[in-house]
């Protein structure tokens, strides 16, 4: 590859390297509580196992493993036969003994009538007293009977709704919208009543459960109203958390309290049993000074950043105390506020190496050894002379390979 810089061939002294071009951001100082770095897990605000409320052979499993159900849903099916035969008899009883009911209403009807006769009778000197209490106690004797007709057939409707209600219970269906995570049977099967057909878990609120140390305990006031609590999930994403509630109670084997807090789980990108890391306030705020994540750069055990003074990049070694958002606290004795650090591009530096700080990315315009323009996107934007053979591959100014053709993106 031919690559000279324009100045050569002017016959001056060869140049050195151009400075690397690099994004900067400004060190800040901010105040902030110390935070703690504290480790929990996601649990699900509403998991249950399913039981059966009726014994019987399971006809249909509807949901499987992986399932997502509304509430409501039948989530396994038992056979019916048995009681749906039931609950014909029951139901064909209770018909009779309506009719049986309507048969005791019409005796006690007659018997009315026939102390009614008799009241006239004796009104007018025609009866004796005999007659008149023995169509009395008839009359009462056929109340009776047809109130217990009726007690009769109360019970039997009553029972027949019952066995409809088992009937119905034979269909399980699920109490609360959810994911099914375990199924505990399947067609064939018997199941007694108050088996385990499956479990459910909702996933779509959960909490965060963590544990954190019990010298904590005495700001627990101010922990439940903080905002700044910064949850991450293992993979480091940023999990949002709300309604902080602490439980009054320390473990005495680990002597850590529980902090807890909702997660609303939208994308369905959580799950419970997930573990999480924390940062919680602790103690009284101070300043620190504050960079962007994309400033670190990690050397073995060490940690440092670059920093941009008279045109060189100058390592400095930090101690990262906590993150806050894509921001990170840090401590360092040779960093202060209003300082230059390298963001972007810093991966490849070298130490006391030149480098031009600049503000965005956007097309690197460059041109050809006709003087023709080309766009190099690959990395940040510099303006440069280059002297190049057309086609040939060429670098960056972060120094990856790319293709440069006149008048083409690269």
């Amino acid at each position: 590859m031919l690559c000279t810089p324009l100045a050569a061939q002017d016959g001056g002294a060869p140049a050195g390297p151009p400075p690397t071009p690099v994004r900067v951001a400004e060190v800040r100082e901010a105040m902030l509580a110390p935070r703690k770095k504290v480790f929990g897990e996601l649990r699900a605000v509403h998991r249950s196992t399913i039981a059966a409320e009726e014994a019987g052979i399971v006809r249909r499993v509807v949901a499987s493993e992986g399932a997502r159900v509304d509430a409501g849903a039948v989530l396994v099916e038992l056979d019916d036969g048995r009681l749906k035969l039931e609950l014909a008899a029951a139901k064909a009883s209770h018909e009779a003994a309506l009719a049986t009911v309507a048969e005791r209403d019409a005796a006690v009807g007659r018997e009315r009538r026939q102390v009614e006769l008799l009241q006239r009778a004796a009104s007018e000197g025609g009866t004796n007293p005999r007659e008149m209490s023995d169509a009395e106690s008839d009359l009462a004797v056929a109340q009776a009977q047809a109130a217990q007709a009726r007690a009769a057939a109360m019970v039997i409707e009553q029972q027949a709704a019952l066995l409809a209600r088992r009937l119905a219970d034979l269909s399980v269906r699920a109490p609360f919208a959810g994911t099914v995570t375990r199924r505990h049977t399947d067609a064939g099967a018997w199941v007694a009543a108050g088996g385990a057909v499956v479990d459910l878990v909702d996933t779509a609120l959960l909490e965060g459960w963590f544990d954190v140390p019990q010298e904590l305990y005495e700001q627990a006031a101010g922990l439940a109203s903080a905002d700044g609590i910064e949850m991450r999930s293992p993979s480091g994403g940023a999990v949002r958390g709300s309604a902080v509630r602490v439980i009054p109670e320390i473990d005495l084997r680990a002597r850590t309290f529980h902090a807890v807090l909702t997660v609303a789980n939208e994308k369905g990108a959580l799950a419970p049993g997930l573990a999480l890391t924390a940062y919680v306030p602790q103690g009284a705020p101070r300043n620190w000074l504050m960079l962007p994540k994309d400033a670190l750069v990690y050397q073995g055990v060490n940690t440092l950043v670059y920093v941009v003074r008279g045109g060189v990049a100058l390592p400095v070694q930090v101690r990262v105390a906590f993150p806050v958002g894509d921001q990170v606290a840090v401590e360092a004795e040779q960093l202060t506020a209003g300082a230059q650090v390298v963001i972007e591009g810093n991966e490849r530096l070298m130490p006391m190496a030149p480098v031009a700080p600049i503000a965005g990315a956007v097309g690197l315009p460059v041109q050809d050894g006709l003087g023709l323009p080309v766009q190099v996107r690959r990395g940040l934007p510099v303006q440069v002379r280059l002297q190049v053979r057309r086609g040939l591959p060429v670098q960056d100014e972060l120094g990856l390979p790319v293709q440069v053709r006149a008048g083409d993106d690269a």
